[in-house]
This record gives structure tokens, C-alpha cells and sequence, in this order.
């Protein structure tokens, strides 16, 4: 097959022209003219097709001014037509059956306005000997006439197609933390969802694409990947509980970082999701703006992950979604914020493994082709060996941090994988005694302690040590550790910390940490010797050493990432080799 490109968009919830009283939200005003900033992007870039994955409209079907919203969605978009397909949501065709839904359930009335207005309600395309399916997901567990029709009509067009590649849209997400979840607002009910997952897996679906909940998830049921997508109209605003920050502007509906467009390239060894943000803006009739976070390039950091990235949050329950249950939710910008950056390995504590949450997560991110280097303090236990070496494919290295380098822990049993020497820094390494005392506790080697770092992993047959560059450390000493280590053969990793050395005092200056960064990555840049790690990926802005990382609690990006030129661009990539990968340029966002 040639390669070849499709787009998605969804929850564009628009509204009739003029405004109507379907929304009491200010930022639904916006949706819009956001809708067709979207589909400028959209028809920015080459692609063979688009699929609205659902919520085209904002009035339910019910509603006097649905019709004058379909008409104006039409003319909104039109520039992607004649290639565009509907998926119906349940704004467009009615809620799934759920006792406290806020709205009308599905019913034949509701299905044959939305046939009037926007043609079928399931549907079978190919390209390229590609399948693509959609299905009409308010149906499932209705019990009605209309759901046994689609769902023998699934189970025969999927069942015939197992040894063809076939994608399959939904509006509803079967789950959106995990299988075994219990069914709530944004969620398939049993039996529905079982029989959805298990006909998706036994027929070899290579993903399952979902939209309805405004914000981004990324799970996997026995090779299925699924991916729930951002709107580009608003944010759900009980999902601003997942974050450890206050919510953006109107409580959470308006988190503009996180509303985008999709594109999934397509190719013989794979796909590849790539996640555009459209930032909220509004067309007004002009060429949309370069939009630099969807075009970086790939990234040789290496960031420190040190928030917790895997563990679901239990939202409070509180209507009109969940009036009556609680519902979790993993907060999966972190993964999503990674690969738009281009990063392909994560630095973590080797025990994440021996952990089933952050396992998973790890392992999740390891089916996106991302990598991992793990680090540990102690003599590994047999577990944790048994744990890393199956997961050795996407091992970039195991890194042994020692207090005692008299006494560094043995690694025999994985003398084929790649070591190297990190060290514990803490205040009793100052030297200086003239300033005041804090407590402190870094990683990697000081500058001045190269030569007995390089001598101690040289004896250990390990194949690189680990140096810390302080934020205000300047960048000279390098060049020699280099030299020291290199000359032996062995990887200079380097640890660009962005604290201060006082961990009373904060580094908020974006400007000044962009500049370090890129630095650092000139410096590094044109060996397959120097490995850069980054501390911190996410804000750190309560506790010890507060700094910016490289997004913030919100999950948004804190720079905008600017392309190289020839550099590819960044996506989820289940194809392409994340090695040997070019550095990319961060720049501070205008104001700052």
C-alpha cells in the first residue's frame, strides 16, 4: 500500500448562527469559529479523508434549532467535503440509555432527524485496502430493534475482515480508565462494552478512535489500541478534578492548551496518531497560524518523570454527568505532551515495574515505541531484574546511583544491557562552607569528580557515568568531562537540572530555561555519546526546589518546540525507530 493520511476532528458542538439557548456557557459562543479554525488546519495538510468522530452540533435533536445547527455545520464543513464522514454523538442523535443522563436517549425519531440531516448512522469506507468503521454507539444497550440490526451488521463486516487492516470509530469510548470499570456518563455499559472489546480483538482491529469526553486518553484491550480525542470546541470541566492545579477559565471549560485536531498516517509496518493543537483560536477568514507544538521535531532528552503519571483520580460525583457515581480518570497528558514533544525516553525508578499501575503505564508507553532509562539506589532484587529484562527492548539503560563508590551494586545478571554510574550528590559534597546550609539531595557526579566517576565505571565494566549540571553551573567543565569519558570509551550522560541549588527558591524564568536547554542541546548535539537527561518534565511549583519543567500542571505545554529543518515530525509513531534522534529548538512563549 502507499502511505496515506486521514484526519480527525470531533465535538465540535455547533450552534445555530445567531446563538440559541441550548448552551449556558459563555465559551460555547466560541465553538463556532473554532470549529472552522479547526477545519483549516485540517485542510492545511494532505489527507485522503476526514472523520468527525461525533457532536457536530450543540442542540440535541429535539431542540427547534438543531436544524438551523446542522445547516450551518454543513457550510462550516464544507471545505472538507466531499471526503468527510460523520460519526453521530450523542448531541447529534441522543444519549446512550443511562438512568441519570442529562439529556434524551436515542429513539427512531431522534435517528431519522439525524439521517435528515446528516446521513447514515453506521457506515463502511476502505481506502487502499484499509477498512474504515463507524458505528453509532447511543445504540449499545438499548435492546432495541436498531441495535440488533448495527450490531449483526459489526459482527459480520468485522468478522470478514480479519486479515484486513480495519480502524473503527465511536463516539463513546468503550472505557476510559480501565476495561473493568464501572459504567458511568463518558463509558459503555455491560454487556455492550465486552462484546465491542472482544469482537474488536478477535477481529484483529488495530484501533479504536473515540471522542465525547474533550479530553485525551490513550488505553489498550488485547492489542487494541484505543484513543479517546481532544474536542475543539471546550473541555469538560469535571475533568479538571485530575489535575493538581486551579482549573483554566470557566472552571475547566475553556482549557485552550488542550483543545486540537488529529491526523493518523498510515503506512504497511503501522500508524501513527498525530495530536494538533488548535489552541483555541477562532478563524477569521485569514491562513491559520504556525502552530509549533504540532510541528516539532524528535528530541534527544531525556526528561526526569517525576509526577505520578499512571494512577487514575476518583472524581467527585456531582451532577449533571455524574449526579449519582464516581467515575476515574487517569490524567493522560503527560504521555500525550511527551510524544507531541517529540520525547522518545522517559527516565523512571526501576521499581515502577514491580508496581501494577505504573507498570501498565510504562508498558503503554513502550507500545507507542517510547523508551525507558531506569535507575536504582540499591543491589537489584531478583523481581526487578526479572522485570527490566522483559522489557529490555526498549531498555535504553539501567543507571546504578550510588552514595559509596567504594561499593557499587553488582548488575551481573544484566552484563548485556547498557550502565551507567550515577552518583548521590548531597549537601555534605559542598565544599564550600561559606554560604548558608541547606538540605539537599541531587543526582550525578559533580564536575570536579569526574576522573574517579570514570575510574570507578571503568572498573565496574559499566559503559557511562552520569554528571549534573546545575542551573547555574556554566557549561565550560563539560568539555572536559567529556573528553575524560569518552577517552575511556564510556557515554557522558549529563543531568541539565533546572532547581536551584537552595531548594527555598523557585525558577520560574521560561526565557532563561529555554536558553539553558537549547544550550545544553548544541552542546550535546552530533553524538550518539552524550545522552542529555532534563529534571524536570512537569512543574514543580509547591514543595522543594519549585521550577518550571517542560509542561505545566495543567498538562500544557510550557514552550512552544520549534522544527529543525529535515527534522520529522512528532507524533505517536508505532513504525518508526526512535533512535538516533535530532534535537529540536524550545522557545518561550510571547509575554513572558
Amino acid at each position: 500500500m502507499n502511505p496515506f493520511t486521514f484526519a480527525i476532528l470531533t465535538d465540535t458542538h455547533i450552534r445555530a448562527p445567531g446563538g440559541d439557548q441550548s448552551s449556558p456557557y459563555p465559551v460555547n459562543a466560541r465553538a463556532n469559529a473554532r470549529a472552522q479554525y479547526a477545519v483549516e488546519v485540517i485542510r492545511a495538510e494532505e489527507r485522503a479523508f476526514t472523520v468527525h468522530l461525533g457532536d457536530v452540533v450543540h442542540p440535541l435533536p429535539h431542540m427547534a434549532a438543531y436544524a438551523d445547527a446542522a445547516v450551518e455545520a454543513h457550510r462550516i464543513l464544507a471545505p472538507l467535503a466531499p471526503n468527510l464522514h460523520l460519526v453521530p454523538g450523542n448531541h447529534d442523535v441522543g444519549d446512550k440509555p443511562h438512568d441519570a443522563s442529562p439529556a434524551g436517549p436515542v429513539n427512531e425519531t431522534t435517528r431519522t432527524t439525524y439521517r435528515d440531516a446528516f446521513g447514515r448512522d453506521h457506515w463502511l469506507v476502505e481506502h487502499d485496502g484499509v477498512a474504515f468503521v463507524a458505528m453509532n454507539s447511543s445504540l449499545v444497550n438499548t435492546g432495541t430493534h436498531a441495535e440488533a440490526v448495527q450490531r449483526g451488521w459489526l459482527e459480520r463486516e468485522l468478522v470478514a475482515r480479519r486479515d484486513q487492516r480495519v480502524f473503527l470509530f465511536s463516539h463513546y469510548p468503550p472505557f476510559i480508565a480501565s476495561a473493568e470499570e464501572a459504567e458511568h456518563y463518558d463509558n459503555f455499559a455491560e454487556p455492550g462494552r465486552s462484546w465491542l472489546l472482544d469482537l474488536a480483538a478477535d477481529a484483529g482491529v488495530e484501533a479504536i478512535f473515540s471522542g465525547h469526553v474533550h479530553h485525551f486518553f490513550f488505553n489498550r484491550y488485547r492489542g487494541v489500541k484505543l484513543y479517546c480525542l481532544p474536542a475543539t470546541s471546550f473541555t469538560r470541566q469535571d475533568y479538571a478534578e485530575m489535575f493538581s492545579a486551579p482549573p483554566a477559565p470557566e472552571f475547566g471549560r475553556d482549557d485552550r492548551g488542550k483543545l486540537a485536531v488529529s491526523f493518523v498516517d498510515v503506512s504497511d509496518d503501522g500508524h501513527r496518531l498525530r495530536v494538533v493543537g488548535t489552541g483555541g483560536n477562532e478563524w477569521n477568514g485569514e491562513d491559520v497560524a504556525d502552530l509549533p507544538d504540532a510541528q516539532s521535531g524528535r528530541s534527544t532528552l531525556i526528561p526526569h518523570l517525576r509526577h505520578d503519571w499512571a494512577t487514575p483520580r476518583v472524581l467527585p460525583y456531582n451532577g449533571p454527568m455524574e449526579e449519582f457515581s464516581r467515575k476515574e480518570a487517569r490524567n493522560d497528558y503527560p504521555l500525550l505532551r511527551l510524544l507531541q514533544l517529540g520525547i522518545s525516553t522517559v527516565r523512571v525508578p526501576a521499581r515502577d515495574l514491580l508496581n501494577p499501575i505504573q507498570a501498565a503505564r510504562l508498558d503503554d508507553w513502550i507500545s507507542l515505541r517510547g523508551q525507558l532509562v531506569v535507575f536504582s539506589t540499591a543491589s537489584p532484587t531478583s523481581d526487578l531484574i526479572q522485570a527490566v529484562v522483559a522489557r529490555e527492548h526498549a531498555i535504553v539503560a539501567w543507571e546504578i546511583v550510588t552514595r559509596d563508590l567504594d561499593d557499587v551494586p553488582g548488575f551481573t545478571a544484566v552484563d548485556g544491557m547498557t550502565r551507567w554510574l550515577g552518583k548521590v550528590a548531597t549537601s555534605a559534597d559542598n565544599v564550600d562552607r561559606r554560604g548558608a546550609f541547606a538540605h539537599s539531595v541531587t543526582s550525578g557526579f559533580l564536575a570536579r569528580q569526574i576522573d574517579r566517576a570514570v575510574a570507578c565505571a571503568t572498573s565496574n565494566a559499566l559503559h557511562g557515568v552520569v554528571l549534573q549540571l546545575g542551573c547555574d553551573d556554566d557549561l565550560a567543565a563539560l568539555d572536559h568531562c567529556a573528553d575524560c569519558a569518552l577517552g575511556e570509551g564510556l557515554d557522558l550522560v549529563v543531568n541539565v537540572r533546572l532547581s536551584h541549588d537552595d531548594p527555598s527558591q523557585g525558577n520560574f524564568d521560561v526565557q532563561r530555561i529555554a536558553d539553558r536547554i537549547n544550550t545544553c542541546q548544541k552542546w550535546a548535539d552530533g553524538s550518539e555519546h552524550f545522552h542529555l537527561q532534563l529534571d524536570t518534565f512537569e512543574d514543580v511549583d509547591r514543595g522543594y526546589g519549585p521550577r518550571f519543567g517542560l509542561v505545566d500542571r495543567l498538562g500544557n505545554p510550557r514552550f512552544a518546540w520549534e522544527r529543525r529543518r529535515g527534522s520529522p515530525l512528532a507524533g505517536l509513531d508505532h513504525a518508526a525507530d526512535h533512535r538516533a534522534l535530532s534535537p529540536v529548538r524550545v522557545a518561550a512563549p510571547s509575554g513572558h
